[in-house]
């Protein structure tokens, strides 16, 4: 199966996607903070992190599938990480700074789901 230049783009980001979300949670040991600092709006936006999440294998799946959902899917994943990015760059995640790995991982996954919100428009105007 050959992949357009767009769906390269969007699976490779997407794979990125995936990678960064699972090393910016505490599984990854990167994420030093105590779960108790965080506030209940913190707990809210790391349900729709983890709903991205799940979208984003939903969408590298359908992407094998040459599904006609791929970009409504794929840019609702991208879209969903930045609630969070936004709680924790205003300080409302957390009682507790982050620590500089999470920041920094924080701003890889912003330029990674802006990459894949703009290939999956990309390849929604294609297939139009």
């Amino acid at each position: 199966m050959r992949l357009t230049n767009a769906e390269r783009t969007l699976a490779v980001s997407l794979s990125l996607y995936i990678v960064i979300d699972i090393l910016l949670t505490p599984l990854a040991r990167l994420e030093t903070r105590n779960p108790a600092n965080i506030t209940v709006f913190g707990v809210a936006t790391l349900v729709v992190l983890f709903v991205g999440l799940a979208l984003s294998v939903v969408a590298l799946v359908l992407l094998f599938r040459r599904s006609k959902y791929l970009s409504m899917v794929a840019v609702v994943a991208g879209v969903l990480y930045f609630p969070a990015a936004v709680a924790e760059w205003t300080g409302t995640f957390s009682s507790v700074g982050a620590p500089t790995a999470i920041q920094l991982l924080e701003l890889a996954q912003a330029v990674v789901a802006v990459v894949v919100t703009g290939a999956a428009f990309s390849l929604r105007r294609a297939k139009v």
